[in-house]
């Protein structure tokens, strides 16, 4: 082990060579902390995370995704991964090294994509260029995060907040559609319906998934590595799904489709039963959020939704339906007032 004291500091730190680089961190309050860093870090570059002190935003981001996100979210998710390594190449902070990034630098760059992005997609560049960069923290190859408190508004016209959702009594004559149908379409719908799952969870759907005697479905998008999640249905709503699965053929390889459905045909059978219902174009994904703003209409809590779409932390419920808590300010308001005048 390469690790000394700094005597004039009175920390420890480790300084170690690996093919031609040199690799060092300081600031550890402990012998035995500086120690297990140092073995975190040679390990970390023997499973093939090559990380350097001056490595580029550009080529720090491309390694990470590829060593830390693609083997652990669906090829559809990486895509958004890869179009952020896109931009990062083509701009001038892409071809600056970690180290020599400014929040001042970082802030001009966001301040740019924002004038051709709208809010949302801002907020997703920023949101995994942010989880990269904590990560080099963790790593040693920064000290601090340039992406801390950036500010950003988008200049395109986003996706209407309307159009996001459909009206509760819509989503109950949705359902009540879907039951009357046994297709995979429909089937992936009514999944998609009771449990706020996204579509590839519908679409990945296992029979050893489905839980007939606890009424529980596990989801698994593939998507990130705290979205697989068990989430419970009521009985009628197992009951239908059952009901709809003993009129299918047994599988060998044990998925629902096993034949494969895509995710253009089940939003065309979603256009189909919104022209019936009178129901304007949604997608799937409205589905989902409509589900969200269902649960907090019944007063259910933001940290058990959070759990239940499978959210990475409540922090990102609160980004992604904000707005809907907003909504509710005022009927809160009350009740915080109604509640703080007995004391």
């Amino acid at each position: 082990m390469t690790v000394t004291k700094r005597k004039e500091r009175g920390t420890w730190q480790y300084a170690f060579g690996h093919e031609g680089k040199t690799y060092r961190k300081s600031g550890f309050t402990t012998k035995r902390e500086a120690v297990e860093a140092e073995t975190k870090a040679k390990n970390d570059l023997l499973d093939g995370f090559q990380f350097d002190n001056n490595i580029t935003l550009f080529d720090y981001f491309k390694e990470w995704s590829e060593t830390y996100k693609k083997p652990v979210v669906s090829e559809k998710t990486y895509v958004s991964y890869t179009t952020i390594m896109n931009h990062l190449e083509k701009a001038s902070i892409g071809k600056i090294t970690l180290k020599d990034i400014t929040k001042v630098k970082y802030q001009k760059f966001i301040n740019k994509f924002a004038k051709t992005h709208t809010d949302e997609s801002v907020r997703k560049l920023n949101g995994k260029i942010r989880s990269s960069i904590d990560d080099a923290i963790y790593e040693g190859i920064l000290k601090k995060n340039f992406t801390y408190k950036i500010k950003y508004v988008g200049k395109n016209e986003a996706q209407q907040e309307d159009d996001k959702y459909i009206t509760l009594k819509q989503y109950s004559d949705l359902k009540k559609e879907l039951k009357t149908k046994y297709t995979d379409s429909s089937l992936v719908l009514f999944v998609m319906v009771v449990t706020g799952c996204r579509i590839s969870g519908a679409i990945n759907l296992k029979y050893e998934y489905i839980d007939r005697f606890k009424r529980t479905i596990y989801i698994n998008e593939q998507k990130t590595t705290t979205s697989p999640r068990t989430v419970e249905v009521s009985k009628e709503d197992m009951d239908h799904i059952l009901k709809v699965l003993e009129q299918r053929p047994a599988t060998m390889d044990g998925f629902v489709f096993s034949n494969g459905i895509s995710t253009n045909a089940v939003n065309k059978a979603l256009k189909g039963y919104c022209e019936r219902l009178g129901i304007k174009q949604i997608t799937t994904h409205a589905i989902r959020h409509t589900h969200c703003s269902y649960l907090l209409s019944k007063d259910v809590s933001i940290h058990y939704i959070s759990k239940r779409l499978g959210h990475k932390n409540i922090k990102v419920t609160l980004e992604v339906y904000s707005h809907l808590l907003e909504e509710s300010f005022e009927e809160e308001n009350k009740k915080a007032v109604e509640a703080l005048k007995v004391l």
